[in-house]
């Protein structure tokens, strides 16, 4: 398994990890389906990579900010 500098996996299940950030599973698979969180299956079970999920805030950010200026 892939870790990170501190020793912790690279990557978590999906549903786990957002939970513990406080993302609900619906809005977990919304951001999948909408190309937000970088994430692959191993067998049945999707995983989210720590990255993704780590930078999500700021890129909500960003698409704010992008959305904005179009209009």
């Amino acid at each position: 398994m892939r870790t990170t500098t501190s020793g912790t996996p690279a990557f978590r299940p999906l549903v786990e990890a957002c939970r513990d950030c406080g993302i609900s599973r619906t809005v977990a698979y919304e951001l999948v389906n909408s190309g937000q969180l970088a994430t692959f299956k191993i067998g049945a079970r999707r995983y989210v990579t720590e990255d993704s999920l780590r930078t999500l805030p700021s890129r909500m950010g960003l698409d704010l900010a992008k959305s904005k200026a179009v209009r």
